[in-house]
């Protein structure tokens, strides 16, 4: 694959990403309504999965960057910058630990990726992100770090359940069109 195409490619999914954070945000019922789901880290993965960790860090970055200069940010650059190290944490080592298996399964990666996703948000959450919106940490309770974990789990899995199902769609249609061709 050429560089141009994969630059291509990495844009578009960049942009599609954006799109999911933009239009496709939503609050989990039973969960804080300011901790919000979109499927915009399933581009990430894709990214790091075709082009290595890299890629998806720069899938997540642009994003992030998109997302932030859009204005619909309602936490501005903090907001950014927590779906920024929500969406790397998780793309980063998922797409790593795929590379390393040499590709072989998605599973161990979508896994590790959503603990550390999670342990990364509810750290970063706990000493940064929350202090900088205003609440100090003397007053984040086991309740809302629960929450904090559930909502990171779900949110991994869902995300994960995503990427599986875009990924067998897409392999099931290069097959097909491999035997239409005859390649």
């Amino acid at each position: 694959m050429t560089k141009v195409r994969q630059m291509t490619i990495l844009a578009f999914l960049s942009a599609l990403s954006f799109l999911f954070m933009f239009a496709l945000e939503f609050p989990l019922p039973f969960f804080p309504p300011y901790l919000k789901y979109d499927p915009s880290q399933l581009c990430g993965l894709l990214a790091a999965f075709s082009f290595g960790p890299a890629a998806g860090f720069l899938v997540e970055l642009i994003k992030s960057i998109l997302f932030f200069l859009s204005g619909k940010s309602a936490d501005g650059i903090v907001g950014a910058a927590a779906a920024l190290v929500a969406g790397a944490s998780f793309v980063v080592v998922a797409g790593r630990i795929y590379h390393a298996g040499k590709g072989k399964s998605l599973a161990p990666g979508l896994i590790i990726g959503t603990i550390v996703m999670t342990v990364v948000m509810v750290s970063a959450n706990y000493f940064f992100f929350l202090p900088l919106w205003g609440m100090p940490t003397s007053q984040i309770g086991m309740p809302l770090i629960l929450a904090m974990v559930g909502f990171n789990i779900v949110k991994g899995i869902l995300t994960s359940l995503l990427t599986v199902i875009i990924l067998r769609a897409l392999e099931g249609k290069a097959i097909l069109q491999r035997l239409q061709t005859g390649h």
